[in-house]
């Protein structure tokens, strides 16, 4: 059930129209709902397959002296990697463009956008189908804040989810900011 809606929501979201302006409406309801002032390290994604557009979020956090990372992939993890801007990314894991240097501490980050192909209104997620975050999330601390972004059509009533999955704190769509 999960591989057939995975499929069906990344065919809908590979030919949809508006992410550009809805990645906007996302970011801008990201910034005015934390205070980031609260946060110093943050953990973020490079979009791919028209994912919600965290590029300007991620210049933002960096312009304000916010310790930035990016995930890298090695072997079947994660490694979140400090970025001083978008240049010096390289392509890596499944051509997605991933950051080069300095790993940064699981246990420093504050916070933690988590990508996903879908989110669920409890928080749950269906996401690329490798397991990479969910061996991730739980090397975090325990007050990590985990916010979701999608657009509203990947916004489901209930997700299937197992023990083993982690739910995000904070969802945001283009139209609602959802705290589980």
């Amino acid at each position: 059930m999960k591989e057939e809606l995975r499929n069906k929501l990344l065919t809908k979201r590979d030919i949809y129209p508006n992410w550009q302006e809805d990645s906007e409406k996302i970011i801008e309801k990201f910034l005015s709902f934390f205070d980031l002032s609260n946060f110093q390290t943050f953990m973020l994604y490079y979009p791919h397959r028209r994912e919600v557009d965290t590029r300007p979020l991620i210049k933002k956090l960096l312009s304000m002296g916010k310790n930035v990372a990016l995930p890298k992939v090695e072997g079947m993890d994660l490694k979140p990697v400090k970025i001083k801007d978008l240049d010096s990314l390289v392509v890596g894991y499944a051509g997605i463009k991933e950051p080069v240097g300095q790993e940064v501490e699981e246990k420093s980050i504050d916070l933690v956008v988590v990508p996903a192909v879908a989110y669920d209104k409890q928080g749950y997620r269906i996401g690329y189908g490798k397991g990479f975050y969910d061996r991730f999330l739980p090397k975090l601390k325990k007050n990590s804040l985990k916010v979701g972004f999608c657009y509203d059509f990947q916004l489901l009533e209930k997700i299937p989810h197992q023990p083993h999955d982690f739910k995000v704190d904070v969802v945001i769509t283009p139209t609602q900011i959802l705290k589980t």
